[in-house]
């Protein structure tokens, strides 16, 4: 996206200079690998210190960027992306998937989410609850973060080996439970099954005594669009019942992503 480079062009392009640079920085923000601080900010865009904080503090008042490492570098916020998604235009993401999450709750009898991948994090954009009265819940718009189980590796299962490599290897993976998958090298090889499989399953971890199965979805370019799965508490699906969950998800990804 081209973005004027300075006040003078703004004013003769009818452009509200503070806006411009509003946007300038989003804009880098939204393409930078990892999070940018307000010296790197200033240096890149070319703008003074004291403007570059006076437009942070602003856009985090609005969710539009978030802080990361104790609110040193930012990157664009949740607020932005949950923007974005209400007002994606033509395609409604959600509302097309609707039916395929209904579809895998009345299946499974346990709860179906939708989630799209931004940074290091999922954000839910629509669930299904599942049968049992105690059923995974979560609130639409909250988030989990990108390597949680099933939903990690199906959402790292559809970027190129490059992108995945980088990623695996920029820090430490999390640990979540005694099972999650730490190790780059035994990640790799898990997101290597979920592509043969075309489905990722965890048992235990992300959260003890839970078990998903997840898979992408992908838009018409063949790029990550979204991920769906099932999640449920272990005692209420056992072995069996998570395969034929993990075919049910495999299968709705699939028209959710021919439907796109």
């Amino acid at each position: 996206m081209f973005l004027p480079e300075n006040g003078h062009a703004d004013r003769q392009n009818g452009h509200v200079p503070a806006v411009a640079k509003a946007f300038r920085l989003l804009d880098l923000l939204s393409t930078s690998p990892e999070p940018l601080g307000v010296s790197e900010l200033s240096r890149r865009l070319g703008m003074g210190k004291s403007t570059i904080h006076g437009l942070v503090t602003t856009l985090r008042s609005f969710g539009a960027v978030e802080p990361v490492d104790g609110a040193k570098r930012y990157r664009i916020g949740r607020g932005l992306h949950a923007l974005a998604m209400r007002s994606a235009g033509r395609v409604d993401l959600r509302s097309i998937a609707r039916p395929s999450l209904e579809r895998l709750a009345a299946q499974t009898e346990q709860s179906s989410f939708l989630g799209v991948v931004a940074d290091d994090h999922v954000t839910i954009l629509d669930l299904v609850h599942g049968k049992p009265a105690m059923s995974v819940s979560a609130p639409v718009g909250s988030t989990i973060p990108l390597l949680a189980g099933a939903v990690g590796k199906a959402a790292l299962s559809a970027w190129d080996p490059a992108r995945r490599a980088e990623f695996l290897h920029a820090k430490p993976l999390p640990k979540f439970t005694l099972k999650t998958v730490a190790d780059p090298a035994a990640y790799e090889e898990a997101v290597q099954q979920t592509i043969a499989r075309g489905v990722a399953l965890d048992v235990d971890e992300y959260v003890d005594g839970m078990r998903a199965a997840a898979a992408p979805v992908l838009d018409a370019s063949g790029q990550l669009a979204a991920v769906i799965w099932i999640a449920a508490f272990a005692r209420h699906i056992d072995d069996a019942a998570l395969a034929d969950a993990a075919v049910a998800v495999s299968r709705e990804a699939h028209e959710i992503a021919r439907s796109l």
